[in-house]
């Protein structure tokens, strides 16, 4: 009887046992099930991953960080906030660590996450980010759909292109900004001089266009190359000239096998936005052709007075303000042929036919009238 009571009460006396922590790659896991399935979970469940990602994100390597981020923008689905606080202080961490393909599929996951009500990446885990896509792209380690995506994203999110940067040795004051050095008035007689603007470089962009143009010509498909042109058709960007070479020689490559389709229309509607026509003449052709033989012909792909003006503002202000928005059959045949529009002809002061003649009544008239002072 001693012996049973004494174990008994050892029993009572024992601690509950800790629940262990859940291992970090196991939550990656049930993570990228959820985003290959395309299921979001029910509201028990995704409590439950909510929680545990929030526990043990900043344990998650570089990679199990991507896949997390991933499932999110597959699933369309943001996790609360403090979770997701979370995942960006980790991405802040690893980001300088993440392969190419977890970086691009990182910045993909923003840009889906907008349509959930994500308003813009956190700073500094954006900052990171961005280093990161800077040294992937230079090393040409991009796959060619994380580099369409990765630009697509670009597009998409509420990025600001970085500040220019004044200059090295420059003391800024308590807030953190450069005073401005005191500038004397000019010399009675002499013009002051201006100073030169700070261009404005944006190398985390420079450096995808090098890498784009490195790879469009010969290995794009033709709805990157689609892509590639609506997102500078949408950024209002010229590419660089290099980058418009390339995806020039991917459209001489793929306009034939999409010969009389609504794609290769859509491809000659961003070209006519971006004031570009293709050096071959064979493709203008058939970018001509293919939007001739539309249903709908112009209307279609979307070259009318008011679509044009709005989503080709690029074009828009190389052109006059009295010219026309829209373009018409005609004006497709000169493009075709690489012609410039014709010089309008003279026409009569007193009528709005171009081949009008005087009358014989205003030549007598001016014959027979007497000059003052005879």
């Amino acid at each position: 009887i001693y012996f049973r009571d004494s174990k008994q009460n050892r029993s009572h006396s024992r601690p509950a046992p800790v629940p262990a922590m859940v291992a970090p790659a196991a939550v990656a896991k049930r993570f990228w099930a959820y985003g290959t399935l395309c299921k979001t979970p029910d509201d028990d469940k995704w409590s439950a991953l909510d929680a545990d990602c929030r526990e043990v994100a900043l344990n998650m390597s570089p990679d199990e960080i991507g896949q997390c981020l991933w499932s999110l923008g597959t699933i369309r689905k943001m996790p609360t906030k403090g979770t997701w606080t979370v995942l960006e202080i980790a991405i802040e961490d690893t980001a300088s660590r993440m392969s190419a393909k977890s970086v691009a599929v990182c910045v993909w996951a923003y840009a889906k996450l907008t349509e959930q009500g994500l308003k813009k990446p956190d700073r500094d885990a954006w900052r990171e980010l961005e280093v990161a896509i800077e040294k992937h792209a230079n090393e040409n380690a991009f796959a060619n759909e994380d580099l369409v995506n990765i630009m697509h994203a670009f597009a998409t999110l509420p990025r600001e292109a970085p500040a220019p940067q004044s200059g090295e040795g420059e003391e800024g004051d308590g807030d953190g900004e450069a005073a401005p050095p005191a500038v004397e008035g000019p010399v009675e007689g002499e013009e002051g001089e201006k100073a030169e603007p700070i261009p404005n470089v944006d190398e985390c962009w420079d450096s995808l266009e090098r890498s784009l143009s490195e790879k469009a010509g010969d290995e794009f498909t033709p709805i990157q190359v689609a892509t590639t042109l609506w997102i500078f058709c949408t950024m209002h960007k010229q590419p660089s000239a290099e980058t418009w070479t390339s995806l020039d020689t991917a459209m001489n490559r793929i306009a034939h096998d999409l010969k009389g389709t609504l794609e290769l229309a859509r491809l000659a509607f961003f070209y006519h936005s971006l004031n570009k026509a293709p050096v071959d003449e064979k493709t203008r052709w058939l970018m001509h052709n293919a939007v001739l033989q539309q249903p709908t012909g112009l209307l279609r792909i979307g070259l009318t007075r008011e679509s044009n003006g709005a989503r080709a503002l690029s074009r828009m202000e190389t052109r006059e303000a009295a010219a026309p928005a829209s373009i018409d059959a005609e004006g497709w045949l000169r493009w075709a042929m690489n012609e410039p529009a014709p010089v309008p002809q003279a026409k009569h002061a007193l009528t709005l036919d171009p081949n009008a003649k005087p009358k014989e009544d205003d030549e007598t008239s001016a014959e027979g009238k007497e000059v003052p002072g005879e």
